[in-house]
């Protein structure tokens, strides 16, 4: 039996355990808090209004930028009158939705792990600023309307009246806020019927994930929002508070996810009639400083596992510095409930180390997890060069009795893995994977070059401009090529290889450059987008169709061409429908190869400027020979990065996965989301022999071994969070890929 597809499993298996070491599922605890400074106090907010106004992608500038066009003005004209406060708040990572509102509502900093909750969200069963605020006034209704993920944290219970509208559905600006709105406007019209009313507006962040951070769309979403803060305005009385934030920032090109300063930075903006006199506040606070800063407005006890310290300019304006010691007080015994160390929570009295000491305990990493997982990589990858013994699944009697033993799944897997790897390394017949080693340039490069690549992982920079490895790489390669053969052919290549290669800007520090893409892009140069599409559609399909296969191939380009310019506004919806069916009644007929159903496929999912990036790999494709596993290993690197992709989180194009979808079928979404992403990687992988496979895999399972080590090297590192958890994502969600290619 070969031993592909278990070192693969055991891989995998590999990365959930150096992820749970390196940032574990949660660190809070189940405990609820019961005391604040109000116990004993008649409720000054018994006819208070709380509005709490999330805004998806709400970058800081929208508010604070006031020398560009892109800012909210309702926003300003409160400020000038002093019935606005804003603040800068700092996020933490990852950037996306869940956490963010976690964040906000426990006052804690969710695990990484919430990125892949993020699509589908579980309820929250820990202390927050909901679950107190029901538990002071139980007779007092909050509603909500916005983004389904708040009715997935709080399915029952919590909410008198709720709508929650489908997130992720990016091609919808309009009618998603438009459902809000209406539900927001009848809500003013029976004030008496709610407490705390929250809504989550979703387009803001729809057109940056379409359209990029500034364009016409943002400005009238800009102007949509400030209409319905000055009606709310307009409806509240006195002692009504408003807050307005965003859970998250964007980027210039409208993804978010990592850790850029126009992603991590929101605004926060406090409105009250109450408010005496204009306070300019240019401190920054953490996010998660809302959750406290809430409890002592709406008079409730601060969330158990709350990380978050008191904005005393906001406690000011609402006249509360009667009780503000008190405050402080309560935010200080709460941080020191989180202390395990009683002794040393005694000594600290500042808010600022108990609260450092707090997020410290709270980030613990486990180091025998983080061992464990380098181990199982290094000797998984060893059984490469092994056949399996059926003696081997002695090692299902281990995991057995390790279980009973430690009562831990995770470790017992663990130590059930090693010692099936130890059976196979003792007990296995050795197999031979052969190694072509030329002696002309260009292959000695093929040979060689995997050896820089895997050190310069251990080089944050490097990881964040990885792109730019494997474009040298690659054009090195041409180039040796050109001069060995003396071939116009590969001087060819070695042009389009040029010319791709800036058509997106991607990794950290010159993603905000303009690039070809962003040209094309631009309202005024669509004739020239257009023009391109056109030819690419030519190219397209004489380069499918070669082999005069079948006719309806012809008709692929003509549906994309529909569908991507809504030639027919009343039929475009549904022509990527056609295009899948279509596509899988040739397949089905053996019309159609598998290669080139990944193609096919790729140039509808891909955004339109993108079409030329599938047409140029293509053409490597058809004219570039694959006898190395290592070259097939350095396209398929560079086919990932030409399309944009980084390895950050920031870059992943979530509106592929509902291109012709028009309900909500997360598989369909996800896997049209990592064909977008990996498509052009897979079709790579399968132009090479299962041997050549075989040696692919070695190459990836060693870049997996010596990144798992350099993280448990370096996991104290400023960058841990930002530039090398990213990259262990993507490398496990790469060696996914490799499972399906030895099935």
């Amino acid at each position: 039996m070969r031993s592909e597809f278990f070192v693969i499993l055991f891989h995998l298996f590999a990365f959930i355990l150096l992820m749970q070491g390196l940032f574990p599922f949660s660190s809070t605890t189940n405990q609820f808090s019961n005391r604040s400074c109000f116990d004993s106090t008649k409720s000054s907010s018994s006819n208070r209004h709380i509005i709490l106004i999330l805004i998806d992608a709400l970058r800081l500038d929208y508010v604070f930028n006031k020398n560009h066009s892109f800012y909210l003005k309702s926003i300003a004209k409160l400020e000038e009158t002093g019935q606005a406060l804003s603040i800068q708040l700092r996020t933490h990572t990852p950037t996306v939705t869940l956490p963010r509102i976690k964040s906000i509502l426990t006052g804690t900093i969710p695990s990484f792990w919430d990125v892949l909750f993020n699509y589908n969200s579980s309820s929250l069963e820990i202390d927050n600023l909901l679950y107190q605020y029901k538990r002071k006034y139980p007779e007092k209704n909050i509603v909500f309307y916005g983004d389904d993920t708040w009715l997935k944290l709080f399915p029952q219970g919590i909410f008198t009246r709720s709508i929650g509208l489908q997130s992720f559905f990016v091609s919808d600006f309009k009618e998603i806020d438009f459902n809000v709105t209406r539900a927001l406007y009848s809500e003013f019209n029976q004030m008496n019927q709610w407490d705390f009313l929250i809504v989550h507006y979703l387009g803001l962040d729809h057109i940056g994930h379409a359209h990029g951070a500034f364009n016409s769309f943002i400005k009238e979403k800009l102007i949509e929002m400030d209409e319905i803060i000055e009606y709310i305005y307009s409806k509240i009385n006195s002692n009504d508070l408003i807050l307005i934030t965003g859970d998250h920032g964007m980027i210039d090109q409208g993804g978010h996810g990592g850790a850029s300063k126009e992603e991590i930075y929101v605004p926060a903006i406090f409105i009250s009639k109450e408010f005496k006199e204009n306070i300019q506040d240019k401190n920054e606070y953490y996010q998660i400083d809302l959750t406290p800063t809430l409890s002592a407005l709406l008079e409730i006890s601060i969330p158990f596992n709350n990380l978050g310290i008191l904005i005393e300019n906001i406690i000011k304006s609402f006249n509360k510095l009667n009780i503000y010691q008190c405050l402080i007080d309560d935010n200080r015994r709460q941080l020191f409930n989180l202390l395990s160390n009683t002794k040393l929570s005694i000594s600290l009295n500042n808010l600022q180390q108990i609260r450092q000491q707090a997020m410290n305990l709270a980030n613990q990493q486990d180091s025998i997890l983080l061992l464990l997982s380098i181990l199982l990589f290094f000797i998984s990858t060893i059984i490469l060069w092994f056949n399996i013994p059926k003696i081997s699944l002695l090692s299902l009697v281990v995991l057995i009795l390790s279980y009973l033993i430690l009562n831990n799944i995770l470790l017992s897997i663990g130590i059930s893995i090693i010692a099936f790897c130890l059976i196979v390394l003792i007990e296995g017949k050795r197999q031979m994977i052969n190694y072509k080693k030329e002696r002309n340039l260009s292959n000695q490069l093929l040979y060689y070059y995997p050896i820089f690549h895997i050190f310069s992982l251990f080089s944050s920079s490097f990881i964040e401009e990885e792109h730019q490895t494997w474009y040298y790489f690659f054009s090195t390669y041409l180039f040796l090529q050109t001069f060995e053969n003396k071939s116009w052919k590969f001087f060819s290549l070695l042009i389009l290889s040029r010319l791709i290669r800036s058509w997106n800007q991607t990794g950290n520090k010159w993603l905000n450059h303009p690039d070809i893409a962003d040209f094309l892009n631009q309202s005024d140069h669509q004739i020239y987008l257009f023009i391109i599409h056109i030819l690419s559609s030519i190219i397209f399909i004489y380069l499918l169709n070669k082999s005069k296969q079948s006719s309806l191939i012809y008709i692929f380009p003509l549906i994309a061409l529909i569908y991507r310019w809504n030639l027919f506004s009343s039929f475009s919806s549904l022509t990527p429908l056609i295009y899948y069916s279509l596509l899988i009644y040739l397949f089905v007929r053996k019309q159609i190869s598998l290669r080139n159903v990944i193609f096919t496929l790729l140039y509808l999912l891909c955004r339109t400027h993108n079409c030329v990036i599938i047409i140029s790999h293509m053409i490597f494709y058809e004219y570039l020979s694959i006898k190395d596993a290592s070259l097939a290993f350095l396209l398929s690197q560079s086919a990932y990065f030409h399309l944009g992709n980084s390895n950050s989180f920031v870059t992943i194009d979530i509106s592929t996965g509902f291109i012709g979808i028009p309900i909500y079928l997360p598989i369909i979404h996800g896997l049209f989301i990592y064909l977008s992403t990996y498509g052009l990687s897979i079709v790579w992988l399968l132009k090479l022999s299962r041997e050549q496979r075989t040696n692919s895999l070695i190459q990836l399972t060693l870049i997996n071994c010596l990144f798992s080590l350099c993280v448990f090297l370096q996991r104290y590192h400023l960058f841990v969070w930002t530039v090398f958890a990213p990259k262990l994502f993507y490398l496990c969600a790469q060696t996914t890929l490799d499972l399906f290619l030895f099935l």
